[in-house]
């Protein structure tokens, strides 16, 4: 599979590996109140305890952790944005559209595929460094798994800032982007470039580093053993 392979529109789920989340996350379905840091923290701190060999990337382990646990804490508590249901890049939960009640519980859940990290980004005049763009897929209305991607950073403390986030508005295959900082959307290709609609260039995302479900599955694995 190519590295953007994972913004390809299917009918079939293309996330492989699923932790038992309910081995850390004990509380009630729908629960009123959930920490979600202190779970995020848990697994987080759980892949890289397996990470014994150092063989992965552990600030993609670390975001892989804090990412997968939210998106689960999200369907569990009714907290998913599914934009394919609103049709707007307005973040509305699932819990709160009228088409919750009926909904399949993939359009209910978002599936981290991949996270990939980006060490340098020119758009215009800005520079973006130290990137991580993580990619997910949900059920849209038509039954067909579709992208949405997060964009984040690191803060002076070293912490994970989300600063984008898009999904596939047109049905085109392409993911449209709002960037902080940036006046205008700006859309990312399956094969890995960023267009700029008022000049037209396209720009060749270059991956650094990238970790996907199947490294994490095998990251536990290598622990079991």
């Amino acid at each position: 599979m190519g590295k953007f392979d994972s913004l390809l529109k299917t009918h079939n789920s293309k996330r492989k590996y699923l932790y038992d989340y309910t081995k850390l996350y004990k509380k009630g379905r729908f629960a009123t109140s959930v920490d979600y840091d202190y779970f995020e923290n848990l697994y987080m701190l759980k892949l890289l305890e397996d990470n014994k060999k150092k063989k992965y990337n552990e600030d993609l382990i670390s975001l892989w952790g804090k990412l997968d646990m939210k998106s689960y804490i999200d369907y569990d508590l009714g907290n998913t944005i599914n934009l394919y249901f609103v049709d707007s890049f307005e973040q509305i939960s699932v819990s709160q559209l009228d088409d919750y009640n009926f909904m399949h519980e993939d359009s209910r859940k978002m599936n981290l595929l991949d996270i990939k990290y980006i060490k340098h980004l020119t758009l215009e005049n800005i520079q973006l460094e130290n990137l991580y763009l993580a990619t997910f897929e949900i059920l849209d209305k038509d039954n067909n798994f579709r992208p949405y991607v997060l964009i984040f950073t690191k803060d002076e403390r070293n912490n994970f800032i989300e600063i984008g986030y898009g999904y596939d508005s047109n049905d085109n295959g392409n993911i449209e982007l709002k960037i902080q900082s940036f006046n205008y959307p700006i859309f990312l290709t399956t094969n890995g470039c960023i267009l700029l609609p008022l000049t037209n260039r396209k720009i060749k995302l270059n991956v650094y580093d990238y970790i996907t479900d199947m490294d994490i599955q095998k990251i536990e694995k290598s622990n079991m053993g």
